[in-house]
């Protein structure tokens, strides 16, 4: 090999070493950069987990409000089914009553008493019982309100 050969090797195997540590340095500079890219990227990486199961429990707890907002209005249409029964079953035995006073004052009394007792038994036992119904349709929609409520609180 010759000097000038060995020259030319020289200044390649120098500019090689050069372009390496230039390389090598740039690489450090990068990856500095990119920890501290992550490093901000982090928290935001967290406020997106809270938010994601912030979404969870409220589309959870949105599933449990219209489910338990059914179920109390289902409760409601009850009573208001359960009160209609009973105002007719009032209704019938006013009726049953004033057609016993209208026999009455008409002084139509043969057989006024059986008749009456008999009509009159069968229009206080329907209206005792539509009555229990809204007591306990009035109970039912209570408890449903309460879990309204409770749930709502959650």
């Amino acid at each position: 090999m010759t000097a000038p050969d060995r020259t030319a090797v020289f200044i390649t195997t120098v500019i090689l070493l050069v372009v390496a540590l230039g390389t090598a340095g740039a690489a450090l500079v990068v990856r500095h950069d990119t920890s501290d890219l992550r490093a901000q990227a982090e928290p935001v990486r967290q406020e997106v987990r809270n938010l994601a199961a912030t979404e969870e429990d409220a589309a959870r707890r949105v599933g449990l409000l219209r489910g338990r907002a059914r179920a109390t209005n289902e409760a409601l249409t009850a009573l208001f089914v359960a009160e209609l029964a009973q105002v007719d079953a009032s209704n019938h035995s006013v009726d049953v009553a004033n057609q016993a006073a209208d026999r009455y004052n008409n002084a139509q009394t043969a057989g006024l008493a059986a008749a009456f007792q008999g009509a009159g038994d069968a229009a206080l036992t329907d209206l005792e019982e539509k009555s229990a119904a809204v007591r306990g349709a009035a109970e039912a929609a209570q408890r449903a309100i309460a879990s309204l409520q409770g749930a709502a609180g959650d």
